[in-house]
């Protein structure tokens, strides 16, 4: 395999539901679309999904139930809440006796991380699609891996170790909500330390957010961000009856527009990695 491509979910619950190849259904269409459109290329990609869902997901479930017999309104809306801001405000960083669920929601991506790995060399590319939430909990694992790589290393694996981050694609992205605590705003270090030329030069962090979708803004803004997030891109998605309403924050996933845009990033990569392949 010439490149690693991981997917992560985003708020809301999600089913533990896996394909054959063990692909959670949250991705499913989303790479059976870049599959298509990669054609022939699609062979040189490993796929893998990140799911954190289990974390928070039971949870939630459950204080919804206790309330079935409470003398609440608008059950409708209170589950969307519950199900939606509360991934938001569970997954947190609080003092340390208490902060569980915050590493075992990273703990969820180091175990996704690991079986894409037993798919690919410690060398290989590796490209991270996050939707909504999941790009401010990539971004935050990332923060902490390269605080254990403060002095940015090849040696081991550096695909463990992110330092072969070649690309992040974010969509429906809600990381400027929670960098309003800090001053100054400090990103993460992008790309990954460990990555040929040709490769690095294609590097990019693309950011994709639908006009009318609520929980997706603009990175680029952010002080600090321009420095690694090479674009904001405003592309509406989702059949006609979504796509101007908050509704398409869901509707990345089966997009046509969307699945073509990130194709034919992942196709530069892969180009760029034949080139490195012909230059060793």
């Amino acid at each position: 395999m010439k490149l690693a491509v991981a997917i992560i979910h985003g708020i809301g619950t999600q089913p533990d539901i896996r394909d054959g190849d063990g692909q959670h259904l949250f991705a499913q269409e989303l790479i059976a679309g870049l599959r298509l459109r990669l054609g022939t290329e699609a062979d040189q990609v490993a796929f893998q999904s990140l799911y954190w869902a289990s974390v928070l997901d039971k949870r939630q479930l459950a204080y919804l139930e206790r309330l079935r017999d409470q003398p609440v309104r608008w059950r409708w809306l209170r589950r969307l809440v519950t199900l939606f801001l509360g991934d938001a405000s569970g997954y947190r960083q609080v003092s340390q006796a208490y902060d569980t669920t915050y590493e075992e929601v990273h703990q969820c991506l180091r175990n996704g991380l690991n079986r894409l790995r037993a798919k690919v060399d410690p060398q290989t590319p590796l490209v991270v699609l996050a939707h909504s939430l999941g790009g401010h909990i990539f971004s935050n694992f990332a923060w902490d891996q390269q605080r254990i790589n403060l002095t940015p290393s090849c040696s081991n694996d550096p695909f463990l170790g992110l330092e072969t981050l070649a690309g992040l694609v974010t969509f429906g992205c809600n990381i400027p909500l929670f960098t309003f605590a800090y001053d100054p705003v400090v990103p993460i270090r992008f790309p990954g330390h460990c990555l040929s030329d040709p490769v690095r030069a294609q590097a990019r962090w693309l950011n994709l957010y639908a006009p009318a979708d609520i929980l997706g803004y603009p990175l680029r803004p952010i002080p600090g961000y321009a420095a690694v997030v090479s674009e904001d891109r405003a592309m509406p998605v989702g059949p006609w009856y979504k796509r101007h309403t908050p509704l398409s924050h869901l509707t990345y996933w089966q997009d046509h527009h969307f699945q073509r845009y990130v194709a034919q990033y992942l196709q530069r990569v892969l180009s760029a990695c034949a080139s490195s392949a012909t230059h060793n």
